[in-house]
């Protein structure tokens, strides 16, 4: 059970799991990841056509990446949220990518391009995309059609919610009916702090693997990544997926190379070999996670393609929002309505 989260740390110690400790030096590739985030596979197939080994960190939280780079960590590839990068090119974190040497680009989804600056030059290259919203054990939850279910007192001690001040604010500003980029600091600690003080002693946990618990049994319904919910049903068929009628968050991960990349031209061939449709295909089908690579979907490599859970349709799309994590007029008050929260 411990692979089933994208926020998870992979817990088994070796090959992959201490990139900056273990490197080795010149022929080893060093990322900082999601935990359980990229197909194994893949890692193999760049080995084997390249000679270059590469090797794993993994982090919970964006905060923690973010501060990784910011202290000089020697790693050559990253994989911010897209809210995050922003903050990564004003710190120069990050640098340009040349277009020449990402043919695969050609690969990509229109309306999932490349990341630019406003200098136009590419920063980042779309990883993976999904959407996070409710997981439910359908054999003891009803079909959820709000936010207003993980506050249900009926399922008290069995409800979780995603360990992230992000995700938290995010699904009570939903639930509220109120934009998820809002600027109204008033209405935060008005109208949706004390929602979240309610719901709190309903919770079983703040929680950085919701699958696992949902799987478990220790959890009935939950905030959830998509791709983690579905790959949970593996192991539980009775879980289901849903997104309120009040919408969800649409998010996309990137590939980035750090400032201090000391390999940044294996990097970029790292990038370039995730865009091939056949192993944005093998990384899709493991992960659950939706593909930006059209031509994987065109070709037909990608197993889930039609599932419009996974690939949302042009309808419900309209009630997917992308959020901002409160980047600036915000920030402040939501870090401290997050800490008082967690102390109350």
């Amino acid at each position: 059970m411990q692979g089933l989260s994208r926020r998870t740390f992979h817990r088994l110690l070796g090959a992959g799991a201490c990139a900056t400790a273990c490197s080795g030096g010149g022929r080893t590739l060093a990322l900082y990841n999601w935990g359980d985030y990229l197909a194994p596979e893949v890692i193999e197939r760049f080995t084997a056509a390249t000679g270059f080994r590469v090797t794993q960190d993994y982090y919970l939280a964006e905060a923690e990446l973010v501060a990784k780079l910011a202290s000089g960590a020697a790693y050559d590839v990253v994989f911010p949220i897209d809210y995050v990068l922003e903050r990564l090119r004003k710190q120069a974190l990050v640098i340009p990518l040349g277009r020449d040497k990402l043919p695969g680009l050609a690969n990509l989804d229109p309306q999932f391009g490349p990341w630019l600056g406003p200098d136009n030059q590419i920063y980042a290259v779309p990883y993976l995309w999904g959407t996070t919203g409710i997981g439910y054990d359908s054999d003891h939850v009803e079909a959820p059609t709000s936010w207003k279910a993980l506050s249900d007192p009926r399922y008290a001690g069995k409800i979780s919610v995603i360990d992230s001040k992000g995700d938290v604010f995010d699904q009570a500003l939903l639930a509220a009916g109120m934009d998820i980029n809002t600027t109204d600091k008033p209405a935060l600690r008005e109208r949706v702090f004390p929602l979240l003080q309610a719901q709190k002693p309903l919770l079983r946990a703040y929680d950085s693997n919701p699958a696992r618990a949902l799987v478990s049994g220790e959890t009935w319904i939950a905030q959830i990544d998509s791709g983690d919910l579905f790959r949970a049903q593996k192991q539980r068929p009775s879980l289901r997926y849903a997104i309120p009628d009040e919408g969800a968050v649409l998010w996309v991960d990137y590939l980035a190379i750090p400032a201090t990349a000391p390999l940044s031209a294996v990097a970029a061939r790292f990038i370039d070999f995730l865009l091939d449709p056949e192993i944005a295909a093998l990384n899709a089908n493991a992960l659950r996670f939706a593909t930006p690579n059209l031509a994987a979907i065109t070709r037909g490599l990608v197993a889930d393609a039609a599932d419009p859970a996974l690939y949302p349709s042009a309808e419900t799309r309209k009630r997917l929002f992308v959020s901002e994590n409160w980047f600036g007029q915000t920030e402040a008050v939501v870090d401290e309505l997050w800490l008082e929260l967690r102390r109350a």
